[in-house]
């Protein structure tokens, strides 16, 4: 800022005296410096005098870090940030879903699971087959199918054929038998192949609920969660998630060597 004066004294105008101001002004925060120049018009000299000052503290500055500290918000200590059972339900869910496909997966020998989600039409409704017969092995390649009613027999003999599963049963007394047929080694190839990309599919699910959790905790961290704290249930999900997967892995593994055998 800049600020010109003039200033009258006793005497003539020749001994007027021109005052010149210069004013330089910094934040608040920081130091300025006030110089006054003053010219004599019997002198060429120039007087330069410095005051070098500082300026008041402005309120509502940057917070110490204590300060800072004590604004954050703490999180309930008495919640949890992730509902682990949830979590653990979700992908055991996953893991049943997976076991009941490989029960129902034909792999060249006789196993009651292949039949497990044929429905049963019949004249005024239908049933699941497990709550209409008795399903057991016969032999290595034969299914034995007892109905509890007999004159469900023929409806269930036609709901076996006709599900898609490739089996042609046949009635015998009161009972339905049901051929496994061999697998080819070529089929054997695909079916193990195919069974790979079903299990992969689980294990993505179970690593989105893996996500989930993750992003319960890092939400936990912006309430207040302590970050030590939030490491130990890390910690804990990815333990969880490993051990879901591992389950995976090794119902793959079985049902893989049961398939090569044929």
């Amino acid at each position: 800022m800049l600020r010109l004066a003039r200033i009258s004294s006793t005497g003539s105008p020749a001994r007027c005296l021109l005052k010149r101001t210069l004013q330089i002004s910094y934040a608040a925060t920081r130091p300025y410096t006030l110089s006054t120049i003053a010219v004599s018009p019997k002198s060429s000299a120039f007087q330069l005098q410095s005051i070098r000052s500082y300026g008041s503290k402005k309120k509502g500055g940057k917070k110490s870090k204590k300060e800072e500290e004590e604004d954050v918000e703490q999180f309930p200590p008495d919640r949890d940030p992730v509902d682990m059972d949830k979590m653990n339900q979700r992908m055991q869910a996953q893991v049943e879903w997976f076991t009941s496909e490989l029960r129902s997966m034909r792999a060249g020998r006789a196993n009651p699971g292949i039949l497990s989600r044929v429905r049963v039409n019949f004249k005024g409704g239908s049933a699941m087959l497990s709550d209409l017969a008795l399903v057991t092995v016969k032999d290595a390649h034969t299914l034995l199918v007892i109905p509890n009613n007999p004159d469900e027999q023929e409806a269930i003999e036609a709901s076996i054929r006709n599900a898609g599963l490739g089996l042609n049963p046949r009635a015998d007394k009161n009972a339905v038998l049901v051929p496994v047929p061999k697998t080819t080694k070529e089929s054997r190839e695909k079916l193990i192949k195919d069974l790979a990309g079903t299990a992969e599919k689980v294990r993505v699910h179970i690593r989105k609920h893996r996500q989930d959790a993750m992003k319960q905790l890092k939400a936990a961290v912006k309430a207040g969660l302590p970050k030590d704290e939030s490491k130990t249930w890390e910690k804990s999900v990815q333990t969880e998630t490993d051990k879901h997967i591992h389950q995976v892995d090794e119902l793959l593994k079985a049902k893989s060597r049961e398939i090569e055998r044929g």
